[in-house]
């Protein structure tokens, strides 16, 4: 048997194997010919005579000669296509006094016929099809060995609107949408640097998706442009990085349970980031940027915090760490303290938790697991139901589940209370991400209370630290710059310092200009360079 699933197994392998072989595209290294019949017909079958390839033939110099335009109609702007294309071609080519048959060549319609935007000259079917699937036109005329792909895309997608997952109270009100040129085109009005780089690969053996590398030439370390860019240059897929499974593989560590690459919907962030001397992967059709490389403290970190007064920006932040551990140990802390430790509690306390619990037949942790799993499934039913009802199923749900537990004696009150906390403590992480991780831990702490008490917590705690302190995002610490400690960096990492304290860059990115701002001191005229 175990050599006969062998046997399927290697038969399947080599079936796959041949399979990607057949199905490659055999007119990779194909040029074009000087029939523009056979080009059609080629082209055509390139791409499996699908419906939506228009060819459209043109007759020029009086029929003594042909042209052709070939694309797909759901790509382009047809309007583009016969205003600046096949009308300027067929009104030069008939205008004996301009052009003559033999003066009109691929350099003549480049510089006096095409009146619209990029124009490339291409000779392979490779590119002409790869071309045409991104939204060009194809331009060939008979006894030309040569082509021409006009841009001439159109796609449709939503307009710029509002941030959903990174709303701000006095932040811009823009994000980021499903265009690529529309998500480049949000970066560049903010950032009006010559030295922005946007550096473009293709990924997908299918898709041929765009994958745009965004960074400041001169700020960035290259080390980390060099390292993302052979990360991508690595995929090897059917699909594109916009897809998770994919964009894991740019992962130092894919199995990790907090996240090493951060996303985000909004533009000035990415344009902070990318002044820092971060790398910015922009996906084509996805409405988020990825940021590389991040660590704990940016994930913290909200841009509201840089729209307040240093102290009350401080004081939030602040508050978010808070947060982030009450919604990992708070239901683990609760379980230690009534279980094993209510000594520690005071008196009126310990009896009024005593007494709450009084009739309720489950022990804490049973209390605790039934809430957060209710917890967990009210919100993801809030996140996959209409945005007109999942709120409301939501609040309305919460309250009447914990309201039908706590009369029927299955929930004490007090955790009731204690879940509510938990979840509220969650919603006030900034990332997304980050919030899961802080519910995927939240269960080993609990079963670890409910064995070891106090001193389970202390061990779960010391362990995720450590597990924590091990990862590292494109070659950067996770918990930089607490460890390793660089006093100069945690000016904006527990707290957020004063702006004019902001001289330097990011010191563990290893910026190549380490200079951020110039500073002139108070009551002088005289610049201050601060560190």
């Amino acid at each position: 048997m175990a050599r006969l699933y062998k046997r399927l197994f290697m038969n399947q392998k080599e079936s796959n194997g041949n399979g990607n072989t057949d199905t490659k595209n055999n007119y990779n290294s194909q040029v074009i010919s000087t029939d523009i019949s056979k080009n059609i017909k080629d082209l055509k079958n390139a791409m499996n005579n699908s419906i939506d390839i228009i060819s459209k033939e043109i007759m020029l110099f009086g029929a003594d000669m042909l042209a052709a335009v070939i694309f797909i109609n759901n790509l382009v702007n047809e309007d583009t296509i016969n205003e600046h294309i096949i009308k300027p071609i067929t009104r030069v080519s008939n205008s004996a006094a301009n052009f003559t048959k033999s003066s009109f060549d691929i350099n003549t319609i480049i510089d006096s016929v095409i009146t619209t935007g990029s124009i490339v000259v291409v000779q392979t079917f490779d590119d002409i099809v790869h071309g045409i699937l991104t939204g060009d036109t194809f331009l060939c005329i008979q006894g030309m060995e040569k082509g021409l792909l006009i841009n001439t895309s159109e796609f449709k997608g939503r307009t710029i609107g509002e941030p959903l997952l990174e709303p701000s109270v006095k932040g811009p009100q823009e994000a980021f949408v499903e265009l690529l040129k529309d998500n480049l085109g949000l970066i560049r009005k903010r950032l009006r640097d010559p030295n922005l780089t946007f550096e473009v690969h293709i990924i997908g053996r299918r898709t041929k998706g765009n994958v745009v590398l965004a960074y400041m030439k001169g700020i960035v370390n290259e080390d980390i442009v060099k390292e993302v860019r052979k990360r991508i240059q690595k995929v090897d897929t059917d699909d594109n990085v916009g897809s998770a499974q994919v964009l894991h593989l740019l992962s130092d560590n894919p199995n990790s349970v907090f996240p090493l690459i951060q996303a985000t919907e909004r533009p000035d962030k990415t344009v902070a980031s990318l002044l820092e001397g971060r790398v910015a992967i922009i996906v084509e059709g996805v409405p988020r940027l990825y940021l590389v490389p991040v660590t704990l403290p940016m994930l913290i970190q909200s841009i509201d915090d840089y729209y307040e007064n240093w102290i009350v920006g401080s004081m939030i932040r602040l508050m978010r760490y808070i947060a982030l551990f009450i919604s990992a140990a708070l239901p683990a802390l609760y379980i230690a303290m009534t279980s094993f430790h209510p000594g520690l509690l005071p008196t009126i306390l310990a009896l009024s938790i005593a007494g709450s619990r009084t009739g309720v037949p489950f022990p804490s942790v049973i209390e605790a697991v039934l809430m957060v799993g209710t917890l967990e499934l009210l919100q993801e039913a809030g996140i996959r139901l209409p945005r007109t009802v999942g709120q409301t199923v939501s609040i309305v749900g919460g309250l009447v589940i914990g309201q039908a537990a706590v009369q029927a004696g299955i929930i004490s009150p007090i955790m009731v209370i204690v879940i509510a906390i938990t979840a509220i403590a969650s919603f006030a992480i900034p990332d997304y991400s980050l919030g899961l991780s802080t519910r995927f831990v939240r269960i080993p702490l609990m079963f670890l209370a409910t064995t070891f008490g106090a001193y389970g917590i202390i061990m779960g705690i010391l362990f995720i630290l450590g597990y924590v302190c091990s990862l590292k995002s494109f070659g950067v610490r996770y918990l930089e710059p607490v460890t390793p400690y660089r006093i100069r960096d945690m000016k904006d990492t527990l707290i957020k310092a004063p702006q004019w304290t902001f001289g330097k860059r990011p010191e563990f990115l290893n910026p190549e200009d380490t200079q951020r701002q110039i500073i002139k001191e108070k009551g002088s005229g005289s610049n201050k360079r601060k560190s």
